[in-house]
């Protein structure tokens, strides 16, 4: 698990070629939504730098699609708690431990997986029950290839974005982070899955009926010099839907059950000025597929094709 990554600066610079950085909140496998975002919000490969804010994968209808497109655009990405949970059980499916079958899963089908990034093949089986992974997390894991693995693991608990003009320094993560708290020295766990934080000591909590997190993060950042403050870019908290505050803006709307998948999309216009616009794409409801072991590779899907100009439109899909 990588705790912290920075970014390229390299990639904010106008003279790289980047107008737009593009900021996208929980997928969940929702391919097809997520391609008519792109071709309502005009994406352009050449010119735009894609931010995926966790939860790419589960519960939708196309897992895969996402992820070979995620890898096909260089997206950046950062990890979510439903990727940490399909990894966890990618790198047990690659141990000396695997686990036993459950009640879903043929016990004359091998629990192995695909080789781990940079790690061995393993074939032998034993009877001892691992501690990650239920069935359709292992599903997923064993259906991974080597490439999608690698760029999953590749996707930072927190990802220092640095400085983006208009904005100041950004950062993205899955759920959230706690105010007075370094990025390496922030909780992982609570990284991914946060929702509130008890106020008296600071922890995070998944309770979502406690403190929200960022009312803290955005009351702590605005006492803060202006050059230390942060503008946190997140997903995870559905419920609550779009949340657009000074210096935390929350992205998933809810897609995979019949919710919106949104984007939040700044241009860069100077080195010191940028524009900020939300655009969002009805979704379908998936909450069907829960639970029954689909969500990875059961629907067949067709890549994306770019025009000559880097763009892409809808009606690739079968």
């Amino acid at each position: 698990m990588i705790q912290l990554q920075t970014w390229d600066t390299s990639l904010l610079s106008l003279g790289h070629g980047t107008k737009r950085l593009m900021f996208i909140g929980a997928v969940h496998g929702c391919y097809e939504e997520l391609v008519t975002l792109l071709a309502d919000a005009k994406y352009n490969n050449y010119t735009d730098q894609l931010v995926f804010t966790g939860n790419l994968v589960s519960k939708g209808p196309a897992s895969p699609a996402v992820v070979d497109f995620a890898v096909q655009e260089h997206a950046s990405c950062v990890r979510g708690n439903h990727e940490d949970r399909i990894m966890l059980a990618y790198r047990d499916l690659n141990s000396h431990l695997v686990a036993r079958p459950s009640a879903d899963e043929d016990p004359n089908e091998s629990t192995s997986a695909p080789p781990s990034p940079g790690g061995p093949v393993v074939n032998s089986l034993n009877e001892e029950s691992l501690p990650h992974g239920d069935y359709i997390d292992r599903k997923f894991a064993k259906a991974l290839t080597t490439e999608q693995a690698s760029y999953l693991a590749s996707c930072p608990v927190v990802l220092d974005i640095g400085h983006v003009p208009g904005i100041g320094h950004a950062v993205a993560v899955h759920a959230g982070l706690v105010p007075g708290v370094d990025l390496e020295n922030q909780d992982p766990m609570g990284i991914m899955s946060m929702k509130s934080v008890d106020l008296k000591t600071h922890v995070p909590s998944r309770d979502p009926n406690g403190t929200p997190w960022f009312k803290l993060w955005n009351a702590y950042q605005s006492v803060q010099p202006k050059r230390d403050r942060s503008t946190v870019i997140y997903g995870h908290d559905a419920k609550r839907g779009l949340q657009m505050n000074q210096y935390s803006k929350g992205l998933d709307t809810g897609c995979v059950e019949g919710g919106k998948l949104t984007a939040w999309v700044v241009t860069l216009e100077t080195a010191q000025k940028s524009s900020q616009e939300t655009i969002s794409v009805k979704c379908k409801d998936y909450r069907g597929l829960k639970g029954k072991g689909k969500g990875w590779d059961d629907l067949p899907y067709l890549p994306i094709k770019e025009d000559e100009h880097g763009g892409i439109g809808t009606g690739h899909f079968r």
